[in-house]
């Protein structure tokens, strides 16, 4: 139960957030805007833009892809979403914006986050990189793909 009530709370209050951030930079907080970060807040499974239209599309038909693009690029630029990409799949969203890892499926791409302390102390440059910041992405086969015999 107290687990139930922490994650809702969480969610509030980066709601409250995303509409701070908004008010503060002057963009408007449109029902779809809110409904696309609520889509991406919502989920664990660091869904592409298809997966987050198609959440979307259920409350607002009329909503178009191009408008969901837009509108994850905007939440990305913010700091409020990140996107995981890795090689051989499209680019996938993460509402957890806090250092951590992931796990990815190497048969069906699922990507899950890892909490894990690395021991890896992330220097301020290198090789001439300013570094901002880091995720390993540690690459395996899932317990259902497993399951299935890949």
């Amino acid at each position: 139960m107290y687990i139930i009530f922490t994650m809702v709370k969480e969610v509030e209050v980066r709601i409250e957030n995303f509409l701070n951030t908004c008010k503060q930079l002057g963009l408007k907080i449109t029902p779809q805007r809110q409904a696309v970060y609520e889509a991406l807040l919502n989920r664990e499974d660091h869904p592409t833009v298809e997966e987050i239209y198609a959440d979307v599309k259920k409350k607002y038909p009329f909503i178009s892809l191009a408008t969901v693009y837009r509108t994850v690029e905007t939440l990305e630029e913010l700091g409020l979403v990140k996107k995981v990409a890795y090689w051989g799949s499209s680019a996938r969203y993460d509402a957890n914006i806090y250092e951590h890892h992931h796990l990815i499926c190497l048969k069906c791409g699922a990507i899950r986050d890892l909490e894990m302390e690395t021991g890896w102390y992330m220097p301020e440059e290198i090789e001439g990189y300013k570094t901002i910041s880091f995720s390993i992405h540690i690459y395996g086969v899932c317990p259902l793909c497993r399951k299935k015999g890949f």
